[in-house]
């Protein structure tokens, strides 16, 4: 509980600390050959919904679900969901979303790849970082 505290707590940190430029500075950063707007709404979606069925075949499986894991998916199913309509609705604070999202998602790949089945999980693992990437760089292009 204290390490899904804390990084709750560093991801609302990068929140306040992001900025509020605006959608119009992301979309500029696009059509410099980066990923567009639409493109991490994509992949902040299909990310969410990796978690959350990550979590129903852990839940519904013979084995016992790890419940740190379970949560960790689920925030980070959680905070892509909140990032892609951030974006999607244009707020004035997305960047801020895109970077407790990549937060999230980079600790999320390494405790689905630490976890017991770990290898059931890698889907989850490998586009978790993806979105993170993109994440990252949706934020860090308004710096």
């Amino acid at each position: 509980m204290t390490r899904r505290r804390e990084l709750l707590t560093g991801a609302f940190g990068l929140a306040a600390a992001a900025g509020a430029a605006g959608p119009a500075a992301t979309q500029a950063a696009a059509g410099n050959g980066h990923m567009s707007l639409d493109e991490c709404i994509a992949l902040c979606l299909k990310c969410g919904a990796t978690c959350q069925d990550a979590v129903g075949k852990m839940l519904s499986g013979a084995g016992r679900a790890e419940p740190a894991l379970v949560m960790t998916l689920l925030d980070c199913a959680e905070i892509c969901q909140a990032t892609a309509n951030s974006i999607s609705r244009g707020s004035p604070v997305h960047t801020a979303f895109c970077a407790a999202c990549a937060q999230i998602c980079d600790a999320c790949a390494e405790a689905c790849g630490n976890a017991r089945a770990a290898a059931a999980l890698q889907p989850c693992v490998d586009l978790c970082r993806e979105c993170a990437m993109s994440c990252r760089h949706m934020a860090g292009s308004m710096h």
